[in-house]
């Protein structure tokens, strides 16, 4: 009889053109004074937690690594946070840098880039005269400090440190017709590419004008979205440009500069339509759809007084001309488009602040309905096909899906030896299953394996010898029972002298399967890679 390692390597040579099977779903939350983020599965179990300070808002990164906008002891408005903080997968503090001083301080969403480095909100500390001169009438204005939103770039560059390598200030795009002896006078509605410093005409005491709540990163388009609160607004702006160009109105790939490529949600905030127009209502996290999911490209944000007491998730098509570039609809005058391309409500359904939407890869939507602590995954015809309620009192910022199933502790390990660490986060619906590592000499891959799961890794013989020979010579608890907790870990043991040194970079992929008790492949995680190297 077969023994189930030779089961699964049987399984692994034959292929068939069947679909891929989708995997279990993660969620990341951390509810604000909780001191806790969670990583929660489709049963409501915590399956892994960062321990730490109060935050905000958190990303895992690919590495497994933890992001953080942490609360300072300091902070003074709603939504201030302060300190930007990076956590291994097993907690350990590796950078904490304070953004926080008497001309910024950083606030609600950040957003980490491909390139390594993070955006973050922060508020421009100035006073009142500053806005009186910028044309802000005084009548809407109190107290002694002016605050308007800006985002930073900020590139890590030690444990404690990291360097502004790029910025964009609200301040430098402004529009107001109330005092023509000021700066920034003109014709509101000549400008939909600047932001009228009187809008809307409400007072603010604490000098929190925009309270800007969501940002997010388009590499494909190497632009940025935000969301204004207070204005009801969401913003397209050019990341292309240099900091200089960004605080000007010309230079980056659009050739406008910082200002305004796009906007949304209430023409009335640049004279292009009335109270009645206007579609958002406090909204909060403007995401795009990521590329290779349904509605690439869109923007889903979260519609918080969609009614006086319903909420809703908008999907938003961005209109481009023929050089990708949003565009002012010449007939009405307005950025379209008219109306969302989908949307979701329901009568249960209404927090009045926090919360997000994100798509998923399967076409449906998480959303986060945080005043409620309510988590759902809504199909695109509107049915909740998930949900769950986190057992707290605390609000929940945003929720996160997280696709990932397996990480390494290192990208590269030198062929002189050395040890890699696996850790693999499995639902723990998959209670009885088993975990089989694999590996790959070519990298990443797609094999389709008899029941229609598809590993990520092209089949050969380091995959096969795995299969047939776990937990043997280089790799340690590379097969066994899928923890109670659905955390479990692996390690690769590479002694010196082993690998030749010709083999230096040589990049080894690996991938996790889930093993059904007739040992029989049931899911299959993402690839990581290891890079041999000198």
């Amino acid at each position: 009889m077969a023994t189930p390692a030779l089961r699964v390597a049987a399984a692994l040579s034959v292929l068939c053109c069947a679909a891929t099977a989708q995997g279990e779903g993660l969620r990341l939350i951390s509810p604000t004074g909780n001191n806790t983020t969670q990583l929660v599965d489709s049963q409501g179990v915590v399956v892994h937690t960062w321990p730490g300070t109060n935050s905000v808002t958190v990303h895992l990164l690919d590495d497994g690594s933890l992001l953080r906008g942490a609360v300072e002891p300091t902070a003074g408005l709603n939504g201030a946070t302060g300190r930007l903080e990076r956590l291994s997968f097993d907690g350990a503090l590796t950078w904490s840098m304070l953004v926080d001083s008497p001309s910024r301080a950083m606030h609600h969403d950040i957003e980490p880039m491909p390139n390594g480095n993070v955006l973050v909100f922060a508020w421009d500390r100035m006073d009142v005269s500053d806005a009186i001169a910028a044309g802000r009438d005084p009548a809407l204005i109190t107290g002694t400090r002016w605050e308007p939103d800006s985002i930073l770039e900020i590139q890590p560059t030690g444990p404690a440190t990291g360097t502004v390598v790029w910025e964009w200030h609200f301040r430098d795009h402004l529009i107001q017709d109330f005092d023509a002896t000021k700066a920034n006078f003109g014709v509101v509605g000549d400008h939909p590419e600047l932001l009228d410093v009187n809008f809307p005409p409400v007072v603010v005491s604490n000098g929190d004008w925009n309270h800007c709540n969501g940002l997010d990163y388009d590499p494909v388009n190497d632009w940025i979205v935000l969301s204004a609160r207070p204005q009801s607004e969401i913003y397209l702006i050019d990341h292309s440009t240099t900091t200089a160009e960004a605080a000007g109105h010309a230079g980056g790939l659009r050739g406008k500069g910082g200002d305004i490529l796009w906007r949304w949600g209430n023409p009335e905030a640049y004279d292009a339509g009335t109270l009645f127009d206007r579609q958002l209502f406090f909204q909060h996290d403007p995401r795009f759809v990521e590329q290779g999911f349904p509605g690439a490209g869109n923007i889903t944000l979260f519609n918080n007084s969609y009614t006086a007491t319903q909420s809703a998730i908008f999907e938003l098509e961005l209109p481009v001309d023929g050089s990708g570039s949003p565009f002012v609809d010449q007939v009405t005058g307005r950025f379209g488009p008219a109306q969302p391309t989908w949307s979701y409500t329901d009568p249960a359904f209404f927090s009045e602040f926090v919360s997000s939407a994100q798509r998923l890869r399967n076409g449906n939507t998480l959303v986060c309905s945080g005043q409620q602590q309510w988590l759902f995954e809504v199909s695109p015809a509107g049915q909740v096909v998930w949900q769950y309620t986190w057992p707290g009192s605390a609000f929940l910022f945003q929720a996160h899906a997280v696709e990932r199933r397996l990480w390494a502790d290192r990208d590269t390990l030198s062929v002189s030896g050395g040890i890699v660490g696996f850790r693999h986060l499995s639902d723990t619906a998959y209670a009885g299953s088993s975990y089989l590592l694999l590996g790959a000499l070519t990298g990443p891959g797609s094999s389709v394996l008899s029941n229609g799961v598809v590993l990520p890794l092209t089949i050969d013989p380091l995959t096969l010898a795995m299969a047939e020979n776990p937990n043997f010579g280089l790799f340690v608890d590379t097969f066994a029972p899928v923890a109670a907790n659905g955390s479990d870990a692996s390690w690769m043991v590479l002694p010196g002298g082993v690998v030749p040194p010709w083999l230096v970079g040589l990049p080894l992929a690996f991938s996790r399967l889930l093993l059904d008790p007739s040992v029989a492949p049931i899911a299959a995680s993402n690839p990581v890679v290891v890079t041999l190297a000198p």
